[in-house]
C-alpha cells in the first residue's frame, strides 16, 4: 500500500503538465485541464521495440502512461493510439510502471480523443471502427481448422487480430484457431486474404495484460 507521501507525489506527477491559462505563449493557449482517459497504444522507444501501453491521462502538453516495459527518464518516445494518432515527446519522470511524457509540440486533445474513439467527422463518415495498434512480429504460429494444422509466419498482431503469411489461401469467414507460442490459443475468423497473406480477427480480444507481457518477452532487451 502506498504511503500518503507516495500518493501525493504520484498525484502531483500526474498533473505536472497542467498549465496556468494566464501564461503567455502557444503552449499555454492550448493547455486546458488534463483529461483522464484509458487508451491503449503502441509505444516505440529506444531499445524497447514495439510495446503495449495505456495512456491514463492527457493534456495539450503531455500525458501519463503505464507500461510493463522499464522506461527511462529523458528517453524520446512515440505512442500510436487506436485509429492512428501519433504522439511524440520526452519522458520527464518514471515511477512504478508509469511515466510522464512532455510532447514536443502542443496537441489538440479533443481531436486526438475523437480520432481514437472513432467519433471524429471523418470516422463517422466512413462508419469505421478505429483499428487497434498493430505490432510487427517475426515468428511462426499455427492456424488450426477442423483438426488440421497449417504453419504460418506472423507479420503483425494486435489485441483484436493478426496478419499472417501462409502457403494456401484460406476461405473467408472460416472460423479457425490461431496458436501463437506464448499466448493462449485464439478462435478467429479470416477477414481477408491476398496472395500469400491473410488477416484474421479474434472472436475475443487478447487481454491487455497477456499481450503486453508477451510483447515484453519477445522483443529484444535493451
Amino acid at each position: 500500500m502506498q504511503s500518503n507521501g507516495e500518493m501525493n507525489a504520484v498525484g502531483a506527477a500526474e498533473h505536472q503538465f497542467d498549465h496556468d491559462s494566464s501564461d503567455s505563449g502557444p503552449w499555454a493557449a492550448r493547455a486546458p485541464r488534463t483529461v483522464t482517459t484509458l487508451m491503449v497504444g503502441k509505444l516505440i522507444c529506444t531499445g524497447a521495440g514495439e510495446q503495449l501501453c495505456r495512456v491514463r491521462n492527457i493534456s495539450a502538453t503531455g500525458m501519463m502512461l503505464e507500461s510493463p516495459f522499464p522506461l527511462r527518464q529523458a528517453d524520446g518516445i512515440v505512442v500510436e493510439l487506436r485509429g492512428g494518432p501519433v504522439l511524440e515527446g520526452k519522458i520527464m519522470w518514471v515511477s512504478a510502471g508509469r511515466a510522464g511524457v512532455q510532447f514536443h509540440e502542443p496537441i489538440d486533445v479533443e481531436e486526438v480523443l475523437a480520432t481514437a474513439k472513432g467519433s471524429s467527422p471523418a470516422a463517422r463518415l466512413r462508419r469505421a471502427v478505429p483499428r487497434a495498434p498493430r505490432f510487427a512480429i517475426a515468428g511462426t504460429a499455427r492456424l488450426v481448422c477442423n483438426g488440421v494444422s497449417h504453419n504460418v509466419a506472423m507479420e503483425n498482431i494486435s489485441q483484436s487480430g493478426a496478419r499472417v503469411r501462409l502457403s494456401n489461401q484460406p476461405d473467408l469467414d472460416r472460423v479457425m484457431t490461431l496458436v501463437v507460442p506464448g499466448l493462449s490459443p485464439r478462435s478467429c475468423t479470416v477477414r481477408w486474404a491476398e496472395d500469400d497473406s491473410a488477416g484474421v480477427a479474434f472472436i475475443e480480444m487478447i487481454p491487455y495484460a497477456e499481450l503486453s507481457a508477451w510483447l515484453n518477452e519477445v522483443q529484444p532487451p535493451r
